[in-house]
């Protein structure tokens, strides 16, 4: 078994009332390899990105959906990275 560590710059575009905006968060993510697959439960992420510049911009963003969008925008991302790389993720 191998831990890979990893940091990667991901992009979420968002448009909100005709304006759009390209936010980079910077992911940090961890996982166990075995055998070309990464063991089930050993995937952690870490993103940072800056809430509080886009919350200023964008005055009637519901935070909690903006978690969301960003989050599910790093999934897709580390789930293609995994793929191109070779790793099948569980």
């Amino acid at each position: 078994m191998i831990w890979v560590v990893d940091k990667k710059v991901v992009r979420h575009l968002i448009e909100r009332n005709r304006q759009m905006a390209e936010l980079p968060i910077r992911v940090s993510f961890e996982f166990a390899l075995e055998e070309g697959a990464v063991l089930d439960g050993t995937l952690t992420l870490k993103t940072l990105y800056n809430k509080t510049a886009v919350c200023r911009h964008f005055p009637d963003i519901d935070e909690t959906a903006l978690e969301d969008e960003v989050q599910a925008t790093v999934e897709r991302a580390i789930d293609e990275h995994l793929a191109l790389s070779g790793y099948s993720r569980p």
